[in-house]
């Protein structure tokens, strides 16, 4: 029995020709010379191009991990007045998206689900920290259009994988809601712990106008970063006539009291004072105490 060496099928010992392939056959059993090397030819040109693409299928990985790291580093790097649950809720998108497209690109060879989560997941982080998120977006779309396009596969063969990236969107609502409740929860614990103490009111009427500070000691018995008093002077009717800042972006430390110094001065009496607490985490404030100055 005798197989021929260019296709492996079966042939008579006197066959000068595979009846599988059409290979001229030499009563040795080789392959003709010239086919031989035809065909040794186009498999090394077939080898070196599919280590080639290999080599480019690589890029888009590659940029999938950038993209990772980039995007936490935006995020961490990202000033506060962008708020602190658009922040921390990119850096959660950057590191989750970016994973889950580079498990579906590497494990799962789905290339065009995986680029089409590296494109949302770009997308979003923008969405959230605007600019501040440029480099990481422009990386995850770059790794999103070259996994589509340089792997040249088109189909999907499991549509169920792409419930990742509709994952990825309602991923960012619930973690910015569950941010939204632990700032909540937050800025309840902070009010019980501050206390303001020693408040006197020195405003006076003189010259034609009301002048004169707030003064006081507020207590903090946690540490807090950017602290802000804001102080509201009203009249009887609760109109606000002025507004000052007793602290601005102040550190404070646990356990240490400090002082806070209002300066008011109109034609109009203020017969109340509301202080108000904030910090860089929350635009609302969470602390607000109200003062009677008549």
């Amino acid at each position: 029995m005798a197989f021929c060496p260019n296709c492996g099928k079966e042939i008579d010992e006197n066959d000068q020709f595979c009846k599988g392939c059409g290979s001229k056959i030499k009563p040795d059993g080789d392959l003709d010379l010239e086919h031989t090397e035809t065909s040794t030819v186009n498999s090394n040109n077939k080898t070196e191009s599919v280590t080639a693409d290999n080599k480019l299928v690589l890029i888009p990985l590659a940029l999938g991990i950038i993209g990772v790291i980039v995007g936490l580093a935006e995020g961490l790097s990202c000033p506060m007045l962008f708020g602190w649950i658009n922040i921390m809720t990119e850096m959660v998108i950057a590191v989750v998206g970016g994973c889950l497209g580079i498990y579906l690109f590497k494990f799962k060879k789905e290339y065009l689900i995986a680029g089409i989560q590296f494109i949302i997941t770009g997308i979003i982080m923008t969405f959230l920290i605007g600019n501040m998120a440029l480099i990481g977006c422009i990386i995850f779309i770059i790794a999103g259009i070259l996994a589509i396009f340089l792997t040249k596969k088109y189909n999907i063969d499991n549509k169920v994988l792409l419930a990742l990236p509709v994952f990825t969107i309602i991923l960012m609502f619930l973690v910015a809601l569950l941010m939204v409740g632990v700032g909540d929860y937050n800025q309840s614990q902070l009010a019980d712990q501050v206390s303001i103490s020693n408040v006197q009111n020195t405003i006076a009427y003189s010259y034609g106008y009301y002048d004169g500070d707030l003064k006081g000691d507020i207590y903090f018995d946690t540490s807090l970063d950017y602290v802000s008093m804001e102080v509201e002077f009203l009249d009887a009717n609760g109109k606000v006539l002025d507004t000052t800042y007793a602290l601005m972006d102040t550190t404070v430390e646990a356990g240490k009291t400090y002082q806070f110094d209002a300066f008011y001065m109109k034609e109009e009496k203020p017969y109340k004072a509301q202080i108000s607490l904030k910090n860089d985490m929350e635009d609302e404030p969470f602390y607000v105490q109200n003062v009677t100055l008549a």
